[in-house]
């Protein structure tokens, strides 16, 4: 078996502040049931800043068709809301559309109820409850997430040896049933019936964790949980994989009963299972622990070219 941290975050502290602010999530979750069946004669068109910068700015604001402030618990109530963040310059930098909403102006934090949408950097995030701190700089989407990542590279490459060239900048889909993303700490957790396409390529697995750079760039992809890649001809599985975008490698982990498998299905097929397969995108370079290699038809020049029908 792999060690653990060649394929999984397992910072019992960050799981820690994830139980703490799902807590928080579950506290305003009953809030807003709660200020829902307290609404009297609600204020209209409301816009409402309840978060400002040092120099007296806003950083936070909430924009609602109908709003009520409750002065005793420092809630507030929304319908139609919209919820944005702002930078420095008084640019809206993140949003989130609901139906309804109930913001903690002491905590910073809001519990939205049903569908709702959330807008960061061109990237749009869909789904049912929705938690967000902005001091915590975090999000959790609770239900039917589906998020539409704009011009990244999700290409094929990121997860197996795909064609040669630099691969185009496209748009992709990523859905699961429960999303975290911690800005702060540059980490995003999918979980649940992930899915991952675009146009050239689907992964699939049980949980997909993205770590990202300060710039909110990625450098490293762990899937974790029947991992399935496809793309064109070739397809890949195995228990757990990593991509480091730093190395350019890709290594996909083998376990127990269960091993790697890399596969080219088309006219001549190959196939490759082992332990433990690690290969570099630019290169090509492969290398196998405990391999099993099958290829159909005639096969000249050893064992090097065997793997690169195999995986080529």
């Amino acid at each position: 078996m792999a060690p653990l941290a060649a394929f999984a975050f397992r910072s019992e502290d960050w799981l820690a502040k994830r139980e703490i602010l799902s807590r928080e999530a579950e506290r305003l979750q009953v809030a807003y049931t709660s200020c829902v069946a307290r609404v009297e004669e609600p204020a209209v068109d409301v816009v409402m800043p309840f978060e400002r910068y040092p120099d007296g700015s806003v950083k936070a604001s909430v924009t609602a068709k109908k709003a009520q402030v409750f002065l005793e618990t420092g809630m507030i109530w929304g319908a139609d809301v919209t919820v944005s963040q702002f930078s420095t310059n008084g640019v809206e930098s993140a949003r989130v559309e609901a139906d309804g909403c109930v913001i903690d102006r002491d905590t910073k934090s809001g519990w939205v109820q049903g569908h709702a949408k959330a807008v960061y950097l061109g990237n749009e995030a869909e789904g049912d409850g929705i938690y967000f701190s902005f001091p915590e700089e975090f999000v959790t989407i609770y239900a039917n997430t589906r998020i539409r990542v704009k011009d990244r590279k999700f290409d094929a490459k990121t997860m197996m040896i795909g064609g040669g060239g630099k691969a185009a900048r496209r748009d992709a889909e990523i859905t699961a049933v429960r999303t975290d993303y911690d800005r702060s700490d540059g980490v995003v957790l999918f979980e649940g019936a992930v899915s991952v396409t675009d146009s050239e390529y689907t992964l699939g697995a049980d949980r997909l964790y993205a770590f990202l750079d300060g710039t909110n760039s990625l450098k490293r992809v762990v899937a974790d949980g029947s991992v399935t890649v496809t793309n064109g001809t070739r397809s890949g599985s195995c228990p757990r994989a990593a991509y480091v975008k730093a190395l350019g490698r890709v290594t996909m982990y083998g376990d127990g009963g269960a091993p790697a498998r890399l596969a080219d299905n088309g006219s001549r097929r190959s196939e490759v299972e082992g332990r433990k397969i690690s290969f570099w995108l630019d290169s090509e370079q492969v290398e196998v622990e405990g391999s099993t290699l099958t290829v159909d038809g005639n096969v000249s020049g050893g064992m090097d070219s065997l793997m690169k029908q195999a995986v080529k």
